[in-house]
């Protein structure tokens, strides 16, 4: 009996549970990826999230051809095609039992659910796995049994999980296959994936597991003992840069954990910075698991339904000088400037420019949602969502409505010397460390000469207006 692994955001060979469990026997197994065009236009994914992916399938394909196993690439337009197209694939191969690992957005749900009934009901198993989290999302709940919608709490209880399951370890890399693979010459990569054309260098990040593994060894063994302090600089190498990886599944949570828990034991100096960096697994972990008990995110909703009345603004002027770069605030602009010219944000910057567009601006942070989600190299939904939603004050433990960044005074802590801005604004380098993070008051009438222009917004009143119009709406307690 064939049986088959269906490969979407786990595309790996180590600890991949579905292909794992394939592969449990000394039947043929077959893979197979399909390609959802129209679908993620229509989640916003962009062409350098694409590009990362058809990638990572190409190193998928080769680690598969190393154990013999196929992989099939078919392209659908959308996930309402699903389910037929993988019935025609199980039928030609003869396959009578598929695995694949679970998704947690609405959309996936539901094609999932389609695909498997239509595949029972034609005597073909399915088995579904969780392996895009290191705990399954609707198993840890609070006190009460209600789902937790506060971060901390459910930490701690995720690192007792972590602690008490030794089912939790990394899984193997099966074995090869005892089969003769027949050559294929034509390129493996579907038609599904052109017409999104990349601008940015994707060499830049690591591609396929094996680089991932790579660059997650080398982050725990050189930099993780210091990522607690590192990690909030731009103008440093101080974080793991792993989330593209993640993303596409080409590294597991799993592994990132048990990696960095075992290197907090043999050298216990780092095991400070190596607490941050887990913490921030379990980030992805909380935001999957609201997206499991709260779908109306995955909806365009906010997870506070009171903050649906705010009155954002339109502003088709203030937002594209947001989306270029061009705010007169220095940090902002640089981090907006570094996001299209090479796919991804620090971290800190993402809270600092999400807060400036929906405080500041008070611009409906969904518009900045989908601008990310069509930028960024390690696009993942329950993660651009989560973060923007708590910038926003309209998300799960997110920043209280009247705590806003002050985007002078983020810069000048988090790029003290300017180091990043000079990089990225170019035009105001020749400023002081002081002046820079602050042209319109450096003396020096820069606007004036056309090479930089004056904020766009002050910054008291961009607060005081958000926090108005936050407190006009009735918050929860």
């Amino acid at each position: 009996m064939t049986k088959m692994v269906w490969y979407r955001s786990d595309l790996r060979t180590i600890d991949c549970e579905p292909l794992l469990m394939a592969c449990r026997d000394e039947a043929p197994v077959e893979a197979c990826f399909l390609a959802c065009p129209k679908q993620w236009q229509q989640h916003d994914l962009g062409a350098n999230r694409i590009e990362y992916l058809r990638r990572s399938l190409v190193e998928l394909k080769k680690g598969l051809d190393e154990l013999k196993i196929p992989l099939h690439m078919r392209t659908v337009q959308t996930f309402a095609e699903v389910p037929e197209v993988m019935l025609e694939l199980a039928t030609s191969l003869d396959c009578r039992e598929i695995h694949w690992g679970r998704e947690y957005e609405v959309n996936e749900i539901d094609r999932d659910r389609a695909t498997r009934q239509l595949l029972e009901a034609r005597g073909i198993s399915v088995h579904e796995h969780d392996d895009q989290v290191v705990i399954e999302p609707g198993s840890l709940k609070t006190g009460s049994g209600s789902p937790y919608k506060v971060f901390t709490p459910f930490k701690n209880s995720w690192l007792k999980a972590v602690e008490a399951s030794e089912e939790l370890k990394p899984r193997r890399r099966p074995e090869p296959r005892k089969r003769k693979m027949a050559k294929v010459k034509k390129d493996p990569v579907p038609a599904g994936f052109e017409g999104f054309e990349s601008f940015v260098e994707i060499d830049d990040w690591p591609v396929g597991e094996n680089q991932a593994l790579a660059r997650m060894d080398e982050f725990l063994e050189q930099r993780a003992g210091r990522y607690g302090e590192d990690r909030n600089t731009p103008s440093i190498d101080g974080t793991s840069r792993l989330g593209p990886a993640l993303a596409v599944g080409a590294l597991s949570p799993r592994t990132c954990v048990d990696a960095a828990r075992r290197q907090a034991r043999s050298k216990p100096g780092s095991a400070a910075g190596l607490d941050v960096w887990i913490s921030e697994i379990a980030w992805r972990d909380f935001y999957r698991n609201v997206l499991f008990e709260f779908p109306r995110v995955c909806r365009h909703r906010a997870f506070k339904p009171a903050t649906e009345a705010v009155a954002w603004r339109e502003d088709e002027e203030s937002f594209l000088a947001w989306c270029e770069g061009r705010t007169g605030y220095p940090i902002v602009d640089a981090a907006m400037r570094a996001l299209v010219a090479t796919g991804w944000m620090h971290n800190r910057l993402r809270m600092i420019t999400s807060q400036f567009l929906s405080k500041h601006l008070l611009i409906d942070w969904r518009k900045g949602e989908a601008f990310f989600a069509r930028h960024l190299v390690d696009m993942d939904f329950a993660s651009n969502n989560g973060g923007w939603q708590w910038s926003s004050s309209t998300g799960t433990d997110s920043a209280p409505y009247f705590r806003v960044f002050n985007p002078t005074t983020q810069g000048r802590r988090f790029d003290e010397a300017g180091t990043f801005i000079r990089r990225w604004v170019p035009e105001i380098a020749q400023l002081s460390n002081k002046a820079i993070h602050e042209p319109s008051q450096s003396g020096e009438a820069l606007w004036n000469q056309g090479t930089y222009p004056e904020p766009i917004v002050d910054q008291s009143f961009g607060r005081k207006r958000a926090i108005s119009a936050f407190a006009e709406v009735k918050q929860p307690q």
